[in-house]
Formats: structure tokens, C-alpha cells, sequence
């Protein structure tokens, strides 16, 4: 799997865009045009207006074909979501996070949808044009573009006229690669880059661009303290390269001491799942949580790797 752990984590609490942070096994599986006819159906019923904004996200994944098209949302898309956005009682920077959509084919049709730009770096990196992927995806509702720019009193005279037709928007909030996992079982120490370490390559901070992710078995060993200063800068530097609102570096304060074998392990852990941690894992107790490698910080001749948790591992 694709997800990156603090997206699933983060993005939903972030942007209060989804089901509250609720698992991604519980999205139903849902297909996109099954999705749209049916909500096409209802709003055939209503009076003809130039936005429908949705109450509720309607969570759920779905197979496509990823293209590799990308464009970037127009102006009446921004405009919608902009309104979207105040409907959810968000801040408004948080629009900023939908500003680029990406074609793709579900059977033989095809739809735009907006992707949140913490994710599309890695699925540009990773995935093939022509790949098919599992996308995790919410509802906004539909607009109008046509409608929208003739009521538009600063219209860009060069542009084309837009259809007079709902477009509808779904939201792609993680993908999952079919042939492969996210989270490969094994040691933390397998993801770290030891040639960092060499005399004359350790940086003050230093951000690894490869974010391995590891599902590590590990030993809880009770012991919580707030992250340090040091560790901070990067775990900032971490979020803001991932694309991230400054406000979501709040839902990581803590880190925990784990045991992973015999070496010993300071894990950066978002509030709720340390919550969940200590809640039902006993001091001593084995638990398996998703990690990435953020990278590492100067701490004299050596380095001070820093791993994230997002959610335990199922």
C-alpha cells in the first residue's frame, strides 16, 4: 500500500475532508460512475442550481486505471471547493490542499478528479501510466460550470465556454498499488541509510527523501516524553516538504520509546493512536505499528534517525 501514514492520519483530521479518521478497511467498495448515477438521480429531482455541496463524504475506494493526465482545477472547481470547504467549517487555506486533478478510467469512461497535494508527488513517482490502482476516495458534491460562468462578473475572455452540465467531484485521498505493500514487514533498522553516517555526510538535518515505510513488531515500553527541539526542526521540515498545513505539526507532540530486538527506538506517534497504545497495550506489551523514516538530525559524530507512526498495523 501506498498510504503514507501521516495521510491517513492527517489529512482527514487536517482537513476534516473524510469519515473522522475512521480505518480505510471500513470504505466500502463503491464504484465511481455507480456512485455519480446515483446521485445524479436525486438532484434530477430538485430545481436546477449551479452548486450541489454534499452533507456527507461517502467514503469509498474503487479499482481505476491511472492515466498519467494531470491538469490543474479550474477556476470554477476552486471556486466550488472553496465553497465546500466553508461548509465543513475549516480553515479556508485548506482548499489549497485539492488544486490539482488527474485523469482516470474506470471500464471505458473516463473523470477528472481532484487529488490532495500531499499525495501526488508519490503517485507521479510510483505509479505507470496504464496502471490499474486502488483509489480511496470521497464525495464533495457537483457544480456547474456553464451556469457559473455566465454568472461570472470577471470572466477570463479567452477561455472556452464551459458545459452547461453538473460536473461531479470525488476526491482521491490515498491509493494502493496492487502489486506491491506500503509497509514491508521488518526491522526499523533495515530502512535506515547507514551511509549517512560516514565522517563527512552527516547533516544538522537531513530529510530522506526515500520515506521508507516499515511495519515494525516492536515492544511498548511505557515511556512517553514530548519530542525535542532538534527532533522538532526536522519532524517541521518533514511536513512541510510532505505538503502539509503548518497547523497538522499539533497532532504529533510525543514521541515513545520502543524496543525493536535490542535496539532501542524514540517513535514520533500522533495523539490518537498513542492514546490507542497506551489504552491497550501493557508496558512490555508487542505491538505492530505502520512507520516511516523521516530522516535524521546531527547529534555529534552520529545521527538521530527519526521515525513516525501513524496507526497501529492491522
Amino acid at each position: 500500500m501506498t498510504k503514507s501514514i501521516l495521510r491517513a492520519l492527517l489529512v482527514l483530521q487536517a482537513l476534516v475532508l473524510v469519515a473522522n479518521g475512521q480505518d480505510w478497511n471500513t470504505y466500502p467498495e463503491r464504484k465511481l460512475f455507480d456512485f455519480i448515477s446515483q446521485e445524479k438521480k436525486l438532484v434530477d429531482g430538485t430545481p436546477a442550481a449551479d452548486m450541489h455541496i454534499s452533507g456527507k463524504p461517502f467514503p469509498a475506494k474503487t479499482l481505476v486505471i491511472y492515466t498519467g493526465k494531470k491538469r490543474t482545477v479550474g477556476k470554477y472547481g476552486k471556486h466550488f471547493i472553496d465553497i465546500w470547504v466553508q461548509s465543513r467549517n475549516v480553515p479556508r487555506e485548506n482548499a489549497d490542499l485539492l488544486v490539482e486533478e488527474y485523469l482516470f478510467k474506470e471500464g471505458d469512461r473516463e473523470l477528472w478528479m481532484p487529488v490532495v497535494k500531499m499525495l501526488t508527488a508519490s503517485l507521479e513517482r510510483l505509479v505507470q501510466p496504464g496502471e490499474e490502482i486502488l483509489i480511496y476516495y470521497f464525495y464533495l458534491g457537483g457544480f456547474n460550470p456553464g451556469r457559473l460562468q455566465k454568472k461570472d462578473s470577471s470572466p477570463d475572455k479567452s477561455a472556452l465556454p464551459e458545459t452547461d452540465d453538473l460536473r461531479w467531484m470525488l476526491a482521491v485521498e490515498e491509493f494502493e498499488q496492487r502489486r506491491s505493500t506500503a509497509f514491508a514487514p521488518g526491522p526499523l533498522e533495515d530502512a535506515i541509510d547507514r551511509k549517512m553516517e560516514a565522517p563527512g555526510r552527516i547533516l544538522d538535518v537531513w530529510f530522506d527523501p526515500r520515506q521508507i515505510r516499515t511495519r515494525a513488531s516492536l515492544v511498548f515500553t511505557g515511556d512517553v516524553r514530548s519530542i525535542p527541539h532538534s527532533r522538532q526542526r526536522l519532524l517541521d521540515v518533514w511536513f512541510q516538504t510532505s505538503g502539509f498545513p503548518a497547523s497538522a505539526t499539533a497532532l504529533i507532540s510525543d514521541e515513545v520509546r520502543f524496543m525493536d530486538g535490542n535496539k532501542e527506538y524514540w517513535i514520533a506517534v500522533r495523539k490518537t493512536t498513542l492514546d490507542e497504545i497506551r489504552k491497550t497495550i501493557k508496558k512490555g506489551g508487542a505491538v505492530s505499528l505502520n512507520t516511516i523514516l523521516a530522516g535524521g538530525i546531527r547529534a555529534g559524530e552520529k545521527v538521530d534517525w527519526l521515525f513516525l507512526a501513524g496507526e497501529i498495523a492491522r
